[in-house]
């Protein structure tokens, strides 16, 4: 199948705490390897958890029309 291409813009993704329902989760540490797992910490709360194969904040992207949700 041939390539398409067409216009999109960079969006930030972040993950709020689900402990304080404030801060934004911030990867503190690399993915192992082995096991998927990122570590995270709450900017303002400092309750960790892990996460398995994404590290926030990230950047995904949209169409130029689309809106995030």
């Amino acid at each position: 199948m041939p390539e398409i291409k067409r216009p999109v813009k960079p969006i930030e993704v972040n993950y709020v705490c689900d402990q304080c329902g404030h801060g934004m989760m911030k990867s503190v540490a690399a993915m192992d390897p082995d096991t998927g797992v990122v570590p995270h910490k709450c900017m303002i709360c400092g309750v960790e958890r892990d996460f398995k194969w994404v590290s926030y904040p990230k950047i995904d992207y949209i169409g130029i029309d689309e809106t995030p949700h």
